[in-house]
């Protein structure tokens, strides 16, 4: 029975650690490679030919195959439609080289990856069907959306950190006589960051004529901060009623420096509770944990009836609710 069940998660585990791993060292090869571009202007070049690693190759390769699926892809509504929610996901520097449909193409290629690891699992299970082989698809397909949403949230919270910096930057620009070019230029030289991306986008997006509103809607819309829409609303308002950008972007400041000292101020009051909330989502999982290691075959009844599956389907349908409610409780609406 312990061997079963060794061969039902184990194997299949480690064939897609390996699959994430060669993703992983692909992806990092790639970062490697834009790095050493960026330092190619400001370094001395052999007459002599370079020589193309082997990663270099396959990076070439995947991109290739990529651009290919992804011209195949434009030609439907309906994919391009859907690839348009993928480009807040896309760097300022890699905008020409890379579009929103290429992220559709990735995912269809990794779900197909997946298909051919749940077909290379017949040699071991001796069995599968449609279902499993579509189920395998959408894993594959919807796995890159939780890697993009958690580096999205990283970056957005990184943009909440540093937008009161670039706020602080503008208003003493217009104190010092600068025109909002001048100051949206020395955000994005000064800033270092996912800010400095972003103000990159709006300094793009001025110069091709868009208002000041416009633009800061769009910032809004693609990092979806209520700091955003509020310099949205009040350059809105700057505009349709006439002002002073200067007096309205030191409100801006002072509400932004309010707000930072107030969060501040509740993260420590809550730092307990987090603490405990944090320990008590822990525990359920650590004492499973050690009952798997004390006793290998004691959750077994959960895996081996129909009975079992629904209460385990219960556990984790109460465990998952517990997590969101007391979540709910501990949020605090600024």
């Amino acid at each position: 029975m312990k061997s079963a069940l060794l061969s039902t998660f184990l194997i299949p585990i480690i064939l897609i650690c390996l699959v994430l791993g060669i993703i992983y060292s692909i992806l990092k090869q790639m970062h490697f490679t834009k790095l050493e571009k960026r330092f190619e202007a400001f370094s001395l070049q052999s007459d002599k030919e370079q020589i193309i690693s082997i990663f270099d190759e396959m990076s070439i390769l995947f991109w290739k195959t990529i651009h290919k699926l992804s011209f195949l892809f434009e030609k439907s509504q309906v994919l391009t439609k859907y690839a348009k929610k993928y480009e807040r996901f896309i760097p300022f520097e890699e905008k020409e080289r890379k579009e929103s449909i290429d992220y559709i193409a990735i995912k269809v290629i990794i779900g197909i990856v997946f298909v051919l690891l749940n077909i290379a699992s017949i040699f071991i299970h001796k069995k599968t069907n449609f279902i499993t082989l579509f189920c395998s698809f959408l894993v594959g397909f919807f796995l890159p959306d939780i890697t993009l949403m958690t580096k999205f949230k990283s970056k957005r919270k990184q943009i909440e950190e540093e937008l009161l910096k670039a706020i602080i930057i503008m208003n003493n620009s217009f104190k010092s006589g600068r025109n909002i070019m001048q100051a949206i230029q020395i955000v994005k030289t000064e800033l270092e960051g996912p800010i400095a991306d972003e103000f990159k986008k709006i300094y793009l997006d001025i110069t091709y004529g868009l208002s000041l509103e416009v633009v800061f809607n769009r910032f809004y819309e693609r990092v979806k901060l209520e700091d955003a829409k509020y310099i949205a609303s009040s350059l809105t308002l700057l505009s349709k009623t006439g002002g002073n950008i200067v007096s309205v972007f030191e409100s801006i400041e002072k509400s932004f420096f309010d707000k930072k000292k107030l969060q501040n101020e509740m993260k420590s009051l809550t730092a307990a509770s987090v603490f405990v909330f944090r320990v008590l989502v822990a525990l359920p999982l650590f004492f499973s944990f050690i009952i798997f290691i004390l006793n290998p075959t004691y959750f077994n009844p959960l895996f081996s009836s129909g009975f079992g599956i629904l209460l385990l389907l219960a556990i984790v349908f109460l465990y998952i609710n517990y997590i969101l409610i007391i979540r709910k409780a501990m949020k605090v609406k600024m």
